[in-house]
């Protein structure tokens, strides 16, 4: 079976350059835990809608996407750090200076993660019937935080199995537990019904098991790589530090903008529209990014490779991956189009009933943003490798005040499509500027190289 699966891949890679082979082979493990993931998350949201209604599923959506907004901010994206500096300590062969970044992005997480799940506390306390209409939900949404707050963790074993090209390993663990998290979910809601309460309980037990499963899991296969994690001492990567920090902040602020930018879509809609408006959004936005899962496995793969290629000034090389990746990609791209432009009330009814008639012009125009992401798939693993922090975090910030002031403007008139609106125009404002930024830095770089 290996040997036939074999003799149907490799026809496929020889046509594709070296570079573009290796990310293929990369993926293909993260992509068949996606494709299970998005298969589980598609029904799941199916199941979530049609049992909690449109009211309910938009309270809890609110819920969820204020606590992530919040949490984001305090993350620092240290994950992208420590495969960014594991990779380089590795090729100086310094084992002992990936232990100590290791360390010393556990050490941060910890401080991060308490200090996120203070604020929502202090937020619950102070401002809740401000944000949220539903009563009684303070300590779910707290201990929602609480194992959110885990995934922080969860992030960093999945960057060290990335780092040392564990891709088997992280699928077969995000598959498992995918599947046990859709369990939970399922049973639940087919027991209980539409009980918030017993909702809300079922996603924080299984979150929290998730991440601490996963995290276990990545410490027992990578302490076999690297022995000397518990000997090593965060002092061994002293000089390195400021330069660490320095990175994860400007990248971690990016991060996070961005994340607001799309969960904060979420907010501003609760706010100057109703439940039922958010529940119609959070439907179409699930079902439309859903697209992403084509591309998320070579966002995933390809970060390692661009910092080796951008270590050894290979431009043309990468320019070469890009055209073929998207030339392939294209053709997906218009298909998809086109087949949710002229069948979106079909697919919104047939899937989720016609209570939610109303998300099916929210989910074309968030369509549109998905499919954009997924086409230029590379453009935000470029930017973070060829260390382009600052006017990343530059263009973050002037999209979400691009897309906030055309959300706003429009939110009365359109409600749900006038926010897709917006979040479609700051997605294709970021992809562009990250385009034309990494291009001009490349072409920079080839002009005017650094002294070895």
């Amino acid at each position: 079976m290996k040997a036939s699966a074999r003799n149907i891949i490799d026809p496929l890679l020889g046509r594709l350059d070296r570079d573009s082979g290796q990310l293929v082979k990369n993926s293909s493990w993260v992509f068949l835990a996606n494709a299970i993931a998005t298969l589980l998350a598609f029904v799941k949201t199916i199941l979530i809608s049609r049992t909690l209604g449109a009211d309910m599923f938009g309270i809890y959506a609110l819920s969820v996407a204020a606590v992530l907004t919040i949490q984001e901010f305090l993350r620092l994206n240290i994950a992208m750090g420590l495969v960014k500096y594991g990779a380089q300590f590795i090729a100086e062969k310094r084992s002992d200076k990936v232990a100590g970044i290791f360390k010393y992005g556990v050490l941060l997480s910890i401080v991060s993660v308490a200090a996120s799940v203070a604020l929502v506390s202090i937020l619950l306390s102070t401002s809740y019937s401000y944000f949220f209409k539903a009563e009684g939900l303070q300590m779910f949404i707290l201990a929602f935080s609480i194992a959110n707050g885990l995934s922080f963790f969860d992030a960093i074993s999945r960057a060290a199995l990335r780092l040392y090209s564990k891709f088997r390993i992280n699928s077969m663990l995000q598959i498992t537990m995918d599947i046990l998290e859709f369990a939970t979910v399922a049973i639940t809601l087919l027991t209980f019904g539409a009980d918030l309460d017993a909702f809300f309980t079922a996603i924080i037990v299984s979150k929290t098991v998730n991440s601490i499963v996963c995290s276990a899991a990545a410490f027992t296969e990578v302490k076999k790589q690297l022995p000397e994690l518990f000997r090593s001492p965060i002092s061994s990567i002293t000089k390195d530090r400021p330069s660490f920090n320095k990175y994860i902040l400007g990248n971690s602020m990016s991060s996070s903008i961005k994340v607001f930018m799309n969960q904060g879509d979420v907010i501003l809609l609760g706010l100057m529209g109703t439940t039922v408006q958010v529940g119609y959004y959070s439907t179409a936005k699930k079902l439309a990014y859903s697209v992403l899962s084509i591309t998320d496995p070579l966002t995933s793969s390809i970060f390692p490779q661009f910092s080796h290629l951008a270590a050894e000034k290979a431009y043309t090389r990468i320019r070469i991956m890009l055209s073929t990746t998207t030339r392939l990609l294209l053709p997906i791209a218009i298909v998809v189009l086109v087949t949710g432009f002229f069948f979106r009330e079909e697919i919104i009814r047939l899937l989720f009933g016609k209570e939610f008639t109303g998300a099916s012009m929210p989910f074309f125009i968030l369509l549109i943003s998905a499919i954009q992401g997924s086409l230029f798939f590379w453009a935000v693993p470029l930017m973070q490798s060829l260390g382009l922090i600052r006017k990343r975090l530059l263009i973050h910030i002037f999209a979400i005040v691009l897309g906030g002031v055309i959300a706003f403007l429009l939110i009365n008139s359109y409600q749900a499509s006038g926010v897709a609106v917006g979040l479609l125009c700051a997605n294709l404002f970021i992809t562009t500027m990250f385009i034309l930024m990494s291009i001009s830095r490349m072409k920079s770089k080839e002009t005017y190289p650094s002294p070895s």
